[in-house]
């Protein structure tokens, strides 16, 4: 016993070592950068959806806009807290019971108002949810990689549904008043993208399946990780950038022709998109 121990420690295994867990993966979220130069992503809530939100650190919490809220069957109440079941952004990544205040900001009321974002915006994610998470912002690319972290940050300070804004909100109703002076419309609501469950992954001149999703499209034409992307619809794919530009305007039930190449074969695939965000 006296030297398997001794062996355990030259080779490092004992103690915390062996207790360490498994490092959390970082977990892509598609996102673009509205015209205000928000980042925006696309999410469902209770499985409702699509709707736009926006990214803000500077938000306490989460907001919900009040005509979405009632869309997910959360009403407006005197505290303003609610409790959405699931929060789930484009890319698969679900947040459950999220602490959210439904009200509309005067930020959003503003920005809707005189049409600034580009895109209606339906709501704000905030510090308490996006202080879970070490995330990476590269705007050359198109997904944001956020990792999940063992950190649960302290509720805010203040926070009740009093007060608050003050006179402020007069400036979103201001701003939204202006606009239909203006004569400025929103854009139409988002539509909901089809859904191949593919997570892509790439290098200069190849774009390859880097995981497929479980009971998705692509799992059901039996894609695996480490098929490389040859064709789709016909187009040739020559890089990953290629690959998302090809996919990004698929909407659900459109069929996706797919060459892919598996060690020295070649191989078709037929995919028929699902509803996605």
């Amino acid at each position: 016993m006296r030297f398997l121990i001794i062996g355990l420690l030259a080779l490092g295994l004992t103690g915390s070592a062996w207790s360490q867990e498994k490092k959390a993966e970082a977990v892509a979220v598609p996102y673009r950068l509205t015209d205000t130069q928000h980042v925006l992503v696309r999410v469902k809530l209770n499985g409702k959806g699509p709707f736009n939100f926006i990214i803000d650190t500077g938000a306490p919490v989460s907001f919900l806009s009040i005509p979405v809220g009632k869309k997910v069957g959360l009403e407006k109440t005197e505290k303003k807290a609610a409790v959405l079941d699931s929060l789930t952004f484009e890319g698969g990544l679900t947040l459950k019971n999220v602490k959210v205040i439904v009200d509309t900001p005067f930020q959003l009321e503003g920005m809707n108002g005189l049409g600034l974002a580009g895109a209606e915006l339906h709501g704000i994610i905030g510090y308490t949810e996006l202080a879970r998470f070490k995330m990476e912002f590269d705007f050359t690319r198109d997904r944001l990689f956020w990792t999940p972290l063992e950190f649960n940050p302290p509720p805010p300070v203040g926070i009740d549904g009093k007060g608050g804004q003050g006179g402020l909100e007069m400036i979103g109703t201001l701003m939204k008043f202006m606009g239909a002076l203006s004569g400025m419309k929103l854009p139409d609501p988002p539509t909901p993208r089809g859904f191949l469950g593919l997570w892509f992954d790439g290098k200069k001149d190849a774009a390859t399946i880097r995981a497929v999703f479980k009971d998705s499209p692509a799992a059901q034409a039996k894609l695996m990780p480490g098929d490389r992307i040859l064709e789709i619809n016909g187009s040739k794919v020559k890089d990953l950038a290629a690959a998302h530009r090809l996919t990004a305007r698929v909407l659900p039930g459109d069929e996706v022709q797919l060459k892919i190449q598996r060690g020295e074969k070649e191989i078709e695939a037929t995919l028929k998109a699902g509803i996605g965000l």
